[in-house]
């Protein structure tokens, strides 16, 4: 159905008052990477807070059907596949549903109550029931329930009306409703049961066709401008992937698309990375992310989970994150009713208190300076203002900060910009911040240290254990030029790389403190995919260089270590490593995840 011209109108000039609206963020880290993103708009890149809003059929049955119960940790969303629910049976109980206290305005004052810049909401989940007044299918909230309205456009409205940017979750591979989509093996011969390959090409085109795609269009085309359209579960190949994205980019060029639009083991196709399910990033990454989490173990609605995390640690994990550069999308699970759980409510209302105080050191701010973890908290920036987040009171009330070069300028508490702290630095770049006794916030106190000119931090150390390897990996390095730290949702321990080298300055970097010198072999482990073959990367100490041809491996992200030479450390101290291109080329290096320096022969002794 349509949207009537006014309401179009109306919230086409509303987002882009919101646009205009929201301060430039400073992004510009020590090689500005961010910045190659510049699809990424600013209320995404300066929000950094999101609600999530996972709503269908399955909120009537809240985690039981027939007797049987999830269990706990179980997704309540995907109830109908858990328990392999009949579609027929699936749709007595969609026709039941029936969201009588839903209420957009209230969903939404709750989101920018607790801080939120954008909300997105499940319009059609894996069970395909559309949550929203879809022509393409009468599987949908409006035709098919007793409910009879439509409470995207109500929250699109609403949203538009708030300042919030609106959103929408389509699953887009996965729908358990249709005969070819992918999923539903216990009703239907003709689905699709592989996550790598298709089994039926022609049959899961024809569901693209008739009704993934026709319901694309109608969520961009009816429901004003979408801010992003966040996509789950991949798809089986990257043309299909790009497909979709092209599709919104040519309906709504400033509308973005979450990475798991694509196949899951290849190159991101989406305009930022979504991070795993509850992920938590060990190290930044240096492009635009961001982590869908939840309040308690489930995203739908569940009647028995009660295993809800506190406003405490709320604030702690989105700290976190915000420092390490990514955005934190929350999640909530409403009833069938269209309620959110009281327990929801009350956690993002403390949340928001916190925020009412302190959103000056979350919006627009860029990830921590530091190479390393401070002992009593985090980090985030804005210019040369550094957000210290204290989460742990230093007993003797001194902060310390130890590692910045830049000479201090001030201090204050966020909530108390009038009352200096004092400053003292020591003549080993460590700062002295003098705080009060007891912190006045108990969660997280702010203090606010303006500096002169931009961080200048003391690089990262690999120290090495005396006679044992040396490990170069992710988290260790510095990264300039094209080099990037990036994520993949393919495998596990080697889910974070870097890749996008494709010159000699795209350098990967590590400092390290030698305690023995000797001779070391060097191990490589990377990723190649065919056609790489034609490059070749250096590895360098001081004046020795080792190079090395690339090789390509089996797939995207199938991890290969090679041994390609030995390195000669001829003196304790300090030692820096590149790794880089030896010529330009038109594609990646590789995707790198580690270098092992193992000892062979230490002061002339073999090992």
């Amino acid at each position: 159905m349509q949207m009537k011209t006014p309401v179009k109108i109306f919230l086409i000039i509303s987002m882009i008052l919101i646009s205009c609206n929201n301060k430039s963020s400073d992004l510009t880290t020590d090689k500005d990477n961010l910045s190659r993103q510049s699809s990424i708009p600013e209320w995404f890149r300066d929000g950094k807070f999101g609600m999530f809003i996972h709503w269908g059929p399955y909120s009537v049955l809240g985690g039981e059907w027939n007797g049987k119960r999830l269990k706990q940790g179980d997704n309540a969303e995907w109830i109908m596949q858990k328990f392999e629910i009949p579609v027929d049976e699936y749709r007595k109980i969609a026709a039941t549903f029936n969201p009588v206290d839903f209420d957009a305005e209230e969903w939404v004052a709750l989101a920018k109550k607790a801080g939120m810049k954008y909300i997105i909401i499940t319009s059609k989940h894996h069970d395909g029931f559309a949550m929203y007044d879809s022509e393409v299918s009468n599987f949908n909230i409006v035709d098919y329930t007793p409910y009879g309205r439509d409470p995207l456009k109500e929250l699109s409205e609403a949203c538009a009306e708030a300042g919030i940017m609106f959103c929408i979750y389509y699953s887009h591979r996965e729908d358990w409703e249709h005969s070819y989509a992918y999923g539903n093996t216990w009703d239907f011969d003709s689905s699709q049961t592989k996550l790598d390959t298709m089994d039926y090409p022609e049959l899961f085109r024809k569901y693209l066709n008739d009704k993934a795609i026709p319901q694309l269009k109608e969520l961009l085309t009816n429901y004003g401008p979408l801010g992003i359209v966040w996509f789950d579960r991949g798809m089986y190949t990257q043309e299909q992937g790009k497909e979709f994205v092209e599709l919104i980019h040519n309906l709504q060029p400033d509308c973005i698309v979450n990475g798991r639009v694509g196949h899951y083991n290849k190159e991101l196709l989406g305009d930022y990375q979504s991070l795993a399910d509850n992920g938590m990033p060990i190290g930044g990454i240096e492009e635009y992310w961001e982590t869908p989490q939840t309040l308690n173990d489930t995203w739908g609605y569940s009647k028995h989970d009660n295993n809800w995390k506190q406003a405490e640690e709320i604030i702690r994990r989105m700290v976190t994150i915000i420092s390490k550069g990514g955005n934190y999308l929350l999640n909530v699970g409403p009833t069938g009713e269209g309620i959110i759980p009281q327990p929801s409510v009350e956690i993002l209302s403390r949340v928001g208190k916190w925020m009412d105080k302190n959103s000056e050191s979350i919006y627009g701010t860029s990830s921590s300076p530091f190479t390393y973890e401070l002992p009593w908290g985090f980090c985030t920036r804005k210019g040369n203002l550094l957000y210290l987040h204290v989460f742990d009171w230093p007993e003797d009330g001194i902060l310390e900060v130890e590692g910045l070069y830049n000479d201090p300028l001030e201090a204050y508490l966020l909530i108390n910009k009038e009352k200096q702290l004092d400053i003292r630095k020591e003549s080993n770049n460590k700062l002295h911040i003098n705080l009060p006794e007891s912190p006045p916030d108990y969660i997280n106190t702010v203090v606010v240290l303006k500096i002169k000119g931009k961080p200048d931090v003391k690089p990262f150390v690999i120290v090495q254990n005396e006679y044992e390897p040396v490990s170069l990996d992710y988290l260790t390095a510095n990264t300039s030029g094209r080099a990037v730290k990036r994520f993949n949702r393919k495998g596990e321990e080697e889910r974070f790389h870097i890749s996008k080298m494709q010159g000699p300055d795209d350098i990967i970097e590590w400092h390290v403190n030698f305690k023995t010198p000797g001779l070391y072999n060097v191990l490589i482990t990377y990723a190649a995919i065919e056609g790489w073959d034609d490059g070749r990367y250096i590895i360098q100490s001081g004046k020795k260089k080792i190079s090395g041809p690339v090789i390509s491996t089996q797939a995207w992200y199938e991890y290969k270590t090679e041994q390609t030479g030995q390195l000669n450390i001829t003196k304790p101290g300090l030692t820096t490593i590149r790794l880089y291109s030896k010529e330009e080329l038109d594609h990646y290096l590789m995707y790198f995840s580690k270098i092992e320096l193992v000892p062979v022969e230490i002061l002339g002794t073999h090992l």
